[in-house]
């Protein structure tokens, strides 16, 4: 019996070293050495070794060996950890929403799914004919954008049905409910979603969306203005590489089809 308890102490003290270690990643501190966390905490480094390795192993942590620092890792999504707090999806998908900007000198945005909103967490902008007062942290509606569309139709079916009953509540999507569902099912034919000045005048965008182990959560857009880049465009020169963006990103994200 009394094996038994020192084993569950054992046990209760390891989870409360992981939480602690958790819990150190802020959004302004979002890597550390061992010998960082050691001292935040507390706790000896060849205790905590152990402790850090196991979340490792787990995919809570990333550990980064040329700098020597360990980074929060994809596992912890799934415990419902914001991803603005955690800063790891922005910085892993910077570079690629960067190359898209580059190639076809537009604003590119990355997306996450809260609720029934999709809200922006990166941003690659590009000057235009028009500005918009959109920024990071902004919320845009699911049934009326591109990255909402996008998400929506890999949806998990229970999801989308009680998302859609919310939705319901709002008089302007209840006339273009059907609509909307029928156009999910192109999107998941097709891989993309398209907005043709539905949310905003003056503005077309093509989104894709971007898995993570716990499913579809992001979504990338590219932006344009009517006046510059037709529906065919996008279809033909734009949504093949914002696939290909949107898959990789999945991938290095833990998504496995």
């Amino acid at each position: 019996m009394r094996s038994d308890l020192k084993s569950k102490n054992i046990l209760v003290n390891s989870l409360v070293r992981g939480l602690l270690v958790l819990e150190c990643f802020t959004p302004h501190s979002h890597q550390f050495t061992l010998a960082e966390l050691s001292k935040l905490i507390d706790i000896p480094k060849s205790s905590l070794y152990r402790v850090v390795k196991t979340l490792c192993e787990m995919n809570y942590l990333r550990y980064d060996e040329q700098f020597k620092r360990y980074y929060l890792g994809v596992s912890i999504l799934s415990l419902g950890f914001s991803v603005l707090q955690s800063m790891e999806v922005r910085e892993i998908a910077r570079p690629y929403l960067e190359k898209l900007s580059r190639e076809y000198n537009k604003t590119v945005n990355l997306t996450i799914l809260d609720n029934h909103e999709m809200v922006y967490i990166e941003r690659i902008k590009v000057p235009g004919l028009r500005e918009f007062n959109i920024s990071i942290g902004n919320r845009i509606p699911l049934w009326n954008t591109a990255v909402g569309k996008a998400v929506l139709a890999y949806l998990e079916p229970e999801k989308l049905k009680e998302i859609l009953k919310k939705l319901n509540e709002l008089h302007e999507f209840r006339i273009v409910r059907n609509e909307l569902i029928k156009s999910l099912n192109e999107v998941r034919r097709t891989g993309f979603a398209i907005n043709d000045q539905e949310f905003l005048k003056g503005i077309r965008a093509i989104a894709v969306p971007v898995f993570s182990p716990i499913g579809v959560t992001y979504a990338i857009n590219i932006v344009v203005e009517p006046e510059d880049i037709s529906i065919d465009e996008l279809i033909n020169k734009y949504a093949p590489k914002l696939i290909k963006t949107g898959k990789e990103l999945s991938g290095i994200l833990g998504y496995k089809t």
